[in-house]
């Protein structure tokens, strides 16, 4: 589904939680208020002055000095004011999870300070994959010409109705951040019980936006086995799934999370593979993988596909 940018209502922001790379974000006509990242002595601006694979390079040399940052009201104010200054009238404005950051809270303090446009901002309770796969909705209805208030309502009862299971490594940092909430992505994990003899859990990101440790395991087949449980008691509940996974570090991880999705236990379809942007990482180590899923009523695989991966034309 495309239109041209005449057809287009509003504006779209969002920020790098949503694990989609800067061409997806270009491509999809969005722009971005990245996350700021610190290793060491450095600090970059999320996808802008850091991509994943220099992310990868310098994680062991700076393990332990690795924090992220939430973007500064400035940061929003300016981006929101050159769209106002290109001629953008309403501005829809996406972000992670409230539970998980301020970013919500850091962003409607700059609204106010906006001079000629009017913006929104929504709290996806979510984040990375799920994110993403509101994101998709929300660029797809404003593509086809709909009007803020409507792909709104759209992108929120998909937020409302869609789920995400996470990995993290066994040293994930829960607290590598600044302007996290309740543990940011990873929730209260025990930073000990994970390290202890590899001890993975298996996290949960709730329909409010929290993250919520459900299981923990040293054998990710075990932990694999009750994702797909899950997802088949939300596909009995919600009829065919659309899911989208991610991963951090060697992509090779995920296949122990798909061969359990390997069932006529329920219908899915995926939408796309996502590499966490450094910010995400950060937190879930190098190594992790998660799946977000949603009804396929509300988004089908080839809607979310056709914006979270497309090709240049």
């Amino acid at each position: 589904m495309t239109a041209s940018t005449s057809n287009r209502k509003f504006a779209i922001v969002c920020d790098s939680s949503c694990d989609l790379p800067l061409s997806t974000l270009e491509r999809a006509g969005v722009a971005l208020v990245p996350l700021i990242v610190r290793m060491g002595h450095e600090q970059y601006r999320d996808c802008l002055d850091i991509d994943t694979p220099t992310f990868y390079r310098e994680y062991t040399k700076h393990r332990g000095q690795i924090n992220t940052y939430s973007p500064s009201e400035v940061d929003f104010l300016t981006v929101y004011q050159a769209l106002a200054e290109q001629g953008c009238e309403r501005i829809v404005s996406l972000h992670v999870s409230s539970q998980m950051r301020d970013v919500c809270e850091v962003a409607r303090s700059a609204v106010s300070k906006v001079q000629g446009a009017r913006v929104t901002v929504i709290d996806t309770h979510a984040a990375s994959a799920e994110y993403a796969l509101v994101f998709s909705r929300l660029v797809l209805d404003r593509n086809a010409g709909m009007d803020s208030y409507e792909a709104v309502e759209r992108a929120q009862a998909l937020s409302a109705a869609s789920r995400m299971l996470m990995v993290p490594t066994a040293d994930a940092n829960p607290s590598n951040g600044i302007g996290h909430k309740r543990g940011g992505i990873l929730g209260h994990m025990s930073k000990l019980q994970r390290r202890a003899l590899g001890v993975r859990g298996l996290v949960k990101i709730t329909p409010d936006g929290q993250a919520e440790e459900i299981t923990t395991s040293s054998d990710t087949a075990r932990l694999a086995g009750v994702l797909a449980r899950t997802l088949s008691r939300y596909s009995a509940k919600v009829g065919p799934i659309t899911y989208a996974e991610v991963y951090s570090g060697d992509p090779k991880v995920l296949q122990k999370l798909e061969k359990p999705l390997d069932t006529n236990e329920f219908e899915s379809a995926c939408a796309a593979r996502l590499r966490a942007n450094p910010s995400t990482c950060a937190q879930i180590g190098v190594g992790a993988v998660g799946i977000a899923y949603a009804p396929a009523s509300l988004i089908t695989a080839e809607e979310a596909s056709s914006i979270l991966q497309a090709r240049p034309a």
